[in-house]
């Protein structure tokens, strides 16, 4: 069923981050100023323990991950967009849009809840995740007016059944993006070919992760609004804010078929916006933090998680 265009535009400030609760706010995931005398960077560079691998130079074999495809057996058009739905059960939309001159968004619904970002203008397909559970989706394109003014432009309704919940955490979208021939994907196989257990692989990504990179306060201070990940930028330049140290955690273990979820909220004592991990693992969904590390002395308690991608 299409959505209908109403008359009026929708003036909508949309998030920092590309997605949200309400309309309005804006908020960037980082960890500021104000808490670096207190626990200094947040990941310090490994010492003389610590070896840096160079991606593909230890696994090669196969690489096979989990890939979202536009086969088309289910699509709705309409305006100059293109709504594939061919994969609904497995917890992912992709969504493509001819419009090139203006800014262009997707927002995709359930109920009250809603996530917000920003699409291409080059008319190809990007792949938004659809981690809200089961039920009647809608997916409406939006195109720019003018500023934060958006008018509709066109839109679906998703009836969705997900057989497996977790399924929609284990594939790649637009806020943790790679393809099995990035250097994080071909790492994470060097990092885990000889283990055999998800919580080997867990503990040996997270492990490096935290050695590798160091916190970017430069970028923190001066990154762009829409800002999204590049995992592979990230471990070639071995540094970067929450929100590139959560993305590169979530990818390298997502090839490894362990879900993952990216998540975004508010941080105590500090009372900083932050990005950080919930891993699914031995049966449960388990809290780490990669940005602070395993001995900054928080506990899953100080966290209050406001969205998950």
């Amino acid at each position: 069923m299409n959505i209908k265009k109403p008359m009026v535009l929708l003036a909508v400030i949309f998030m920092v981050s590309g997605c949200g609760k309400s309309p309005g706010e804006a908020k960037s995931p980082e960890v500021t100023q104000e808490i670096r005398e207190e626990v200094g960077t947040p990941l310090q560079q490994a010492g003389s323990g610590f070896t840096v691998v160079e991606p593909g130079s230890i696994y090669k074999g196969s690489i096979e991950i989990a890939t979202p495809e536009a086969s088309g057996s289910v699509t709705y058009e309409g305006s100059g967009v293109t709504i594939d739905a061919s994969h609904t059960e497995d917890g992912y939309v992709m969504v493509k849009c001819d419009e090139a001159d203006v800014r262009l968004k997707v927002r995709i619904t359930l109920g009250e809840d809603f996530y917000t970002y920003n699409l291409n203008q080059d008319g190809e397909y990007e792949v938004f995740p659809l981690q809200m559970g089961n039920g009647n989706y809608q997916v409406q394109v939006y195109k720019q007016v003018e500023g934060t003014t958006y008018s509709p432009l066109y839109g679906t309704e998703l009836s969705v059944e997900m057989p497996d919940g977790n399924r929609v955490f284990m594939y790649p979208s637009q806020y943790i993006w790679y393809t099995n021939d990035k250097n994080a994907i071909k790492l994470s196989y060097d990092l885990c070919g000889d283990l055999t257990s998800d919580q080997e692989k867990v503990d040996r990504i997270y492990n490096y992760v935290v050695g590798l990179l160091t916190y970017d306060y430069e970028k923190a201070e001066t990154v762009d609004k829409g800002y999204v990940p590049d995992v592979d930028r990230t471990l070639e330049e071995r540094k970067g804010i929450c929100f590139d140290y959560s993305a590169l955690f979530a990818a390298m273990l997502r090839a490894q078929d362990i879900p993952v979820r990216l998540v975004m909220g508010n941080v105590q004592p500090e009372n900083i916006y932050h990005a950080w991990n919930q891993v699914y693992v031995n049966g449960k969904w388990v809290w780490m933090d990669a940005t602070f590390g395993p001995d900054s002395g928080h506990e899953e308690s100080n966290y209050t998680q406001e969205r998950e991608y």
